[in-house]
């Protein structure tokens, strides 16, 4: 399953192409359910969501506690860049998913995750939050290191 957030209907329908190749389907997050976690947009019940989050090892669990308020505060700016969650997916596909948007009319899409043990207890909210952070870091060191 790929997570599409803050794509236009043109951009998802070409999304919806590329997820044929990788047998994936694809579904718009829709504004009400940024607020949902991840999990549960994937449609998830809570029990099997903490089956998932169990899953974490030992140590990223003290990483967790930094993210757990992140996109509680109403101050932060939305996120409205295009975002990707990818749910299931093996390395091969992974590339072959990255590999055939760069190619093809979408060109590029910022912000992309993998769905974790860490990230599905995470809203959507927040994980926008932490992508854009993470995409402005690298844009920035990129522009450092030219």
């Amino acid at each position: 399953m790929i997570l599409a957030v803050n794509f236009t209907p043109e951009r998802l329908k070409q999304l919806k192409l590329l997820g044929m190749l990788t047998k994936a389907q694809v579904k718009a997050v829709t504004e009400e359910e940024k607020d949902e976690t991840v999990g549960k947009v994937l449609g998830l019940t809570d029990e099997e969501i903490e089956e998932i989050a169990a899953m974490k090892t030992e140590t990223t669990e003290g990483n967790e506690k930094v993210h757990e308020n992140v996109g509680e505060d109403e101050q932060l700016e939305p996120v409205t860049k295009e975002a990707l969650i990818l749910c299931g997916f093996d390395n091969q596909n992974v590339n072959l998913l990255l590999d055939s948007i760069r190619r093809g009319r979408l060109k590029n899409v910022p912000l992309k995750a993998m769905l974790t043990p860490n990230n599905i207890s995470w809203s959507i909210h927040t994980i926008l939050q932490e992508l854009n952070k993470e995409h402005e870091y690298f844009k920035n060191m990129k522009k450092k290191g030219k």
